[in-house]
């Protein structure tokens, strides 16, 4: 390869490389802990519905999960908890962010939120506040499944041999996970 040729193809394989390490959204990493002091709500409930929408300049797309609570944890108890992300799908236009969460009409979840404004809440941690809920089938006990990661970088996570957060094959209790991330006992 001549000289002069080898300047600009290395120049394109770095780019490619960089905008492949950019395609994930990256977060501070978050313990359960972490979630409970920094969240304003925690509560358990049932998504209800999911809309996408513009926001009032059109120049960005809002997904809207409606939930119905069924039990607080933290903050002050509400019937209904509309909570929003960047991104989502209107007509023809389609937003994506790396790591956004997905929302099903009909799944329980333990969620930690934060106020967004006056009407509406965001996820903690972006992704890391939203856990499903799954029930034993012969008992009816809760247990919780941590949110799909992938998409995300989180940033100062704990190394795998070190005290990880909730994987998500792994059941845990959701009263003691709540009770563990609220510092109760």
């Amino acid at each position: 390869m001549k000289p002069c040729l080898r300047v600009p193809a290395f120049l394109c394989l770095a780019t490619v490389l960089v905008v492949a390490a950019a395609s994930a959204t990256q977060v501070a990493y978050m313990s359960p802990q972490d979630l409970g002091q920094q969240s304003e709500l925690v509560f358990r409930g049932k998504v209800i519905s999911v809309d996408s929408y513009w926001n009032s300049k059109h120049t960005k797309i809002f997904t809207r999960a409606q939930i119905a609570t069924d039990e607080t944890y933290k903050g002050t108890p509400q019937s209904m908890v509309n909570v929003i992300q960047l991104g989502g799908t209107v007509g023809n236009v389609k937003v994506t962010v790396q790591g956004a969460l997905q929302w099903t009409p009909g799944e329980e979840i333990l969620l930690f939120a934060e106020p967004y404004d006056g009407f509406t809440y965001q996820v903690s941690g972006f992704s890391q506040g939203k856990f499903s809920v799954n029930r034993d089938p012969r008992t009816g006990t809760a247990y919780i499944q941590a949110p799909s990661t992938e998409g995300v970088s989180l940033l100062g996570a704990p190394s795998p041999a070190g005290p990880a957060r909730i994987e998500g094959t792994q059941r845990v209790p959701l009263e003691r996970f709540v009770n563990q991330a609220l510092g109760r006992r």
